[in-house]
């Protein structure tokens, strides 16, 4: 009641959705995403947007987050994919594949090695960052994952949906549990789902 708007940005495409909004953690920058194809770069001194990150193919892109690092934004859609993206160019740096139904969440573990995405189907996705290479995969409810958050540390990924709980993965064997066959054979069947 008593605040005020300080500023209206304006720069999706008219009459669509903006999905997401991310401030930067060093300030200045946030971005938004919309059900235009796009993400949007913006600065608090502009109310128009300095970058436009087009490249997914679906008109849903449903998240945005930034990278601890402040040079990448990561962005999440219906089209399968996360993204990161160069925010001084615009320009997509990896391609992150391997969900079979549309992401609607994405967060960057606080190191800024990994990724984890949320599809519409409670499965949780978990990318490495560095070679874009999907490392392990999470089945964490029978609908959609509604928030991720990754504990400061980034060994803990906290993930919640519409089973009405809470569960907390260890993420740390992240980096070889896809590509170690014994971790396969052992959770044929188990809530990791390779």
């Amino acid at each position: 009641v008593n605040g005020a708007a300080l500023a209206v940005y304006r720069g999706h495409a008219p009459s669509t959705p903006v999905w997401s909004v991310s401030s930067s953690p060093s300030g200045y920058y946030f971005a938004s995403a919309g059900s235009d194809y796009t993400a949007r770069i913006w600065t608090t001194d502009r109310t128009t947007p300095v970058r436009i990150l087009s490249g997914h193919v679906s008109p849903s892109v449903n998240c945005v987050t930034w990278h601890p690092n402040c040079n990448y934004v990561v962005t999440a859609s219906d089209d399968k994919t996360c993204r990161m993206w160069d925010i001084q160019t615009g320009r997509c740096v990896r391609l992150l594949t391997g969900s079979t139904r549309g992401l609607n969440l994405v967060r960057v573990s606080p190191s800024g090695k990994f990724a984890a995405g949320a599809g519409l189907d409670g499965t949780v996705y978990c990318w490495d960052l560095g070679s874009g290479r999907l490392v392990n995969q999470f089945r964490d409810s029978e609908g959609m994952v509604n928030a991720l958050s990754f504990s400061a540390c980034g060994a803990g990924l906290a993930v919640s949906g519409e089973d009405c709980s809470v569960k907390i993965w260890d993420v740390r064997g992240s980096a070889n549990n896809l590509s170690n066959p014994d971790y396969f054979e052992a959770t044929r069947g188990s809530s990791a789902v390779s």
